[in-house]
């Protein structure tokens, strides 16, 4: 259904098309005896076309019409408008976009042939506010974006956005017709034009706004060209980069605070490549090892371990990535040596560096020195700082403890008879330990006096390597006295949870202390790696 609004001002064309469009089902007909009452009513109507008898063309009804049509067109309302007359026999429709069209009256097809006129009209009315209302919201959206851009032809700007000239404080009419090179400047443009050669080989570079008070406001640049014009025609993308200035100032003035915090303090600090390259060392790490400034960098990380140390290992990194994990709360102890051969330990917390494909870049290694000097002048590790918190609600005394770690660490370095291997002290809370254990053989401790049992006698250390051949852990109450070796520990280990890697001596050392208050050790058999245990989870690491 076409709803058609008549100017129906009495005359015979209009009696003609009224006559015509009456008895018509496809049309729901709506009269106004003049073209002022017509103007009044159509937005009550909202017609799809308008018909209006042709006036003369001096007649001022003419301005009239056009008026109404412009007034129709701002409110956002398309219908289509047809002048019409009647000539010899002829009804000539008058579109004011597409020119006349003339039908023949007195003819069966006449009615239809006006319809089908009238149905174009409308068809095209709709198509063109269909447009128009596209091209109002894409308008509205290109001029509410907090984006500028610039329309460039032959080389001058032929449109703008609101935000441009807001951004540059130019009012539009002195944008419009100038080179785009009259408000924005490249670092990499150092003649007139090259900007332009620049945006059009590399559609995308960073430049800068010359406002109107003579700010300079950093922006970027993106261009998408036309295919055909002058170098730089098209449409620039520019982008207001000041946020990103600032944020990026602010990053390398906290970036050099963060160097200048490295280079003097004391806490040690090594950055590795993926291949175990030491690619930085701060000064503090220089020191400590022994070396002169840039003798480190681009060295091996395995220059800083005693020879021997790292055999089986296939690339030191992966040291410290097991450090890094996190499923570990351990902090990793590790043995080094200084330039000049000395001996020190360093406790290692380490994070991986890792790129958007989730590949390993770089280790950050951050390090305490844990080394103390022995009263026969030798280096060994400081427990001072760690071990309070480790004896914290138990009945071991720090220099059990002190003496249990040495012979772990010993028989990790050492071996026995060249070979390596792998035992487990319990110590502490010794009954209920013995309590959760049995022997897998007979207990070489049993029936000898507390004195000659003492794990602080260096005699009795040095026996301690020959039992840990045997199967089994050795149990040690808190003052120190060796109670039984060979023992076997009967929990169950499934709810014990463990870094990958550790056998089933850690699980079954790990399960007695969680349901004790004794203190476990592990050697490891590959490597030598002490770990040290409380409620069952390891709380350290050395190696």
């Amino acid at each position: 259904m076409v709803k058609v609004l008549l100017v129906h001002n009495g005359s015979n064309p209009a009696h003609c098309v009224k006559k015509l469009l009456a008895d018509s089902l496809q049309v729901e007909l709506y009269e106004v005896r003049s073209v002022p009452e017509g103007k009044d009513r159509h937005q009550g109507i909202m017609p799809d076309i308008i018909l209006i008898p042709l006036p003369e063309w001096s007649d001022p009804m003419i301005h009239t019409i056009t008026q109404w049509q412009h007034r129709c067109t701002s409110e956002g309302l398309h219908p289509g408008f047809l002048l019409f007359t009647v000539q010899n026999d002829s009804l000539t429709f008058f579109d004011i976009t597409y020119g006349s069209m003339p039908i023949r009256l007195n003819q069966s097809d006449t009615g239809h042939q006006v319809i089908s006129s009238i149905r174009q009209v409308v068809g095209r009315s709709r198509v063109e506010r269909s447009l128009r209302e596209d091209y109002d919201h894409h308008n509205r959206i290109i001029c509410h974006m907090p984006l500028s851009c610039l329309d460039v032809d032959e080389g001058l700007i032929s449109r703008t956005t609101p935000h441009f000239t807001q951004l540059s404080g130019f009012d539009e009419s002195e944008i419009l017709g100038k080179s785009p090179e009259y408000f924005i400047s490249s670092d990499s443009a150092s003649q007139p034009g090259d900007i332009l050669l620049h945006l059009y080989h590399q559609k995308c570079i960073e430049g800068a706004i010359t406002g109107k008070n003579g700010e300079h406001v950093p922006c970027r640049l993106t261009l998408h060209s036309k295919e055909s014009g002058l170098p730089g025609d098209g449409l620039w993308f520019i982008e207001d980069r000041r946020e990103y200035a600032v944020i990026s100032s602010a990053l390398r003035e906290t970036e050099y605070e963060c160097r200048e915090q490295l280079y003097l303090s004391e806490t040690l600090v090594i950055r590795l490549g993926p291949d175990g390259t030491i690619s930085f060392v701060n000064p503090a790490a220089v020191r400590c090892f022994g070396y002169e400034p840039d003798e480190l960098t681009g060295k091996s990380v395995g220059i800083l371990f005693p020879s021997g140390t790292l055999q089986d290992v296939t690339n030191p990194v992966s040291l410290f990535l097991e450090v890094s994990d996190e499923s570990s709360s351990a902090i990793h102890i590790f043995e080094h040596c200084k330039k000049n051969g000395n001996h020190l330990w360093i406790a290692w917390t380490s994070r991986g560096l890792y790129s958007s494909d989730n590949e390993l870049t770089g280790i950050i290694c951050i390090g305490t020195d844990m080394t103390e000097q022995a009263s026969n002048g030798e280096e060994r590790i400081s427990t001072r700082v760690w071990r309070d918190r480790i004896l914290s609600y138990t009945d071991i005394s720090p220099e059990v403890f002190d003496a249990v770690l040495q012979a772990c660490m010993e028989i990790g370095r050492e071996g026995r008879e060249g070979k390596t291997i792998g035992t487990s002290f319990l110590v502490g809370d010794s009954e209920e330990v013995l309590k959760r254990s049995r022997q897998l053989i007979l207990n070489p401790f049993s029936g000898h006096p507390p004195e000659m049992r003492m794990v602080s006698i260096p005699d009795v250390r040095e026996m301690l390597k020959e039992y840990a051949l045997l199967d089994g852990a050795f149990v040690v109450t808190g003052d120190g006295i060796l109670e039984a070796a060979g023992r076997y520990i009967t929990l169950d280990t499934s709810a014990v949870s463990l870094p990958k890697g550790m056998g089933t001596r850690h699980s079954s050392v790990a399960a007695l202390t969680g349901v004790t208050d004794a203190i476990g050790f592990v050697v490891s058999e590959s490597g030598g790696k002490v770990s040290i245990m409380k409620k069952g989870k390891i709380v350290k690491v050395i190696a």
